[in-house]
């Protein structure tokens, strides 16, 4: 796994490096395929913005927190993405003991509510529903165009057809201002 620890406009801390890396490590755990593990660090008006993010061949885990000291703020995007991995590991374990269950025999599943030994249940993370399809006439533009359709309908993405590269491109707002410019690529 690399490790690609940086800050914007300055240099990173070795205590901050020391507390990181071993945690950053930590995450093989949860994520058996992860390539790569990116920590960007920012400062603005004496607040830190730390964005961690984790790579799987088909899955980009990413947090960002913020908070007046670093560590903290680390700590807080290193939970917040330690928790997003966890609950990939268990979906995706349990897809895979769901599906032998089923060939072995067609017994409805009982809801089970897992105990946390405490008294307490743990409520499990509803599962991702499609309530809408939509369907969107992708026309070639630049994407600058595209950002200023995005702007004109009101919405934070708009997906169009790049006019240099004839691929499907989305252009975005950014958390921090500015716009991003996304264009997917077939591995």
């Amino acid at each position: 796994m690399r490790m690609d620890i940086r800050s914007k406009g300055g240099v990173v801390p070795q205590y901050f490096l020391d507390h990181a890396e071993p945690r950053l490590r930590n995450l093989n755990q949860y994520l058996d395929r992860l390539q790569e593990v990116r920590v960007v660090l920012s400062e603005k008006r004496g607040t830190y913005t730390v964005e961690v993010t984790a790579d799987e061949p088909r899955h980009v885990f990413r947090s960002e927190k913020a908070d007046g000291d670093i560590l903290k703020a680390f700590d807080d995007a290193y939970e917040a993405l330690e928790k997003q991995a966890r609950r990939h590991k268990r979906r995706a374990h349990d897809h895979a003991n769901k599906q032998s269950v089923r060939q072995l025999s067609p017994v409805p599943e009982a809801e089970v509510i897992p105990n946390n030994g405490d008294g307490s249940a743990e409520a499990e993370a509803p599962k991702p529903e499609i309530v809408r399809v939509k369907t969107h006439a992708v026309k070639p533009m630049a994407p600058e165009e595209a950002a200023m359709q995005m702007e004109m309908v009101g919405h934070d993405f708009y997906v169009f057809t790049d006019a240099r590269t004839d691929a499907v491109a989305v252009v975005y707002r950014r958390k921090s201002g500015g716009y991003g410019l996304i264009e997917p690529s077939v591995q």
